[in-house]
């Protein structure tokens, strides 16, 4: 298992979001990641379970399961 972070490009194309959008979530604290100076840089587990987490979200909204 590739245990290498990611840095915000490299989350934004596997997310397919923005850059700006991947920072805000970070700065928000809603997608987890680690602050190490100035950059952010993100676990491919912990983006995986927050993509998890939105789709859960979508099919409770929905009435599906």
């Amino acid at each position: 298992m590739d245990n290498k972070l990611m840095d915000v490009d490299e989350a934004s194309q596997y997310v397919g979001l923005s850059q700006f959008t991947v920072r805000r979530l970070a700065r928000q604290g809603v997608l987890p990641a680690a602050k190490i100076g100035r950059a952010y840089r993100f676990k491919r587990e912990d983006i995986d379970s927050y993509i998890r987490t939105q789709y859960k979200g979508v099919a409770d909204a929905n009435g599906s399961s």
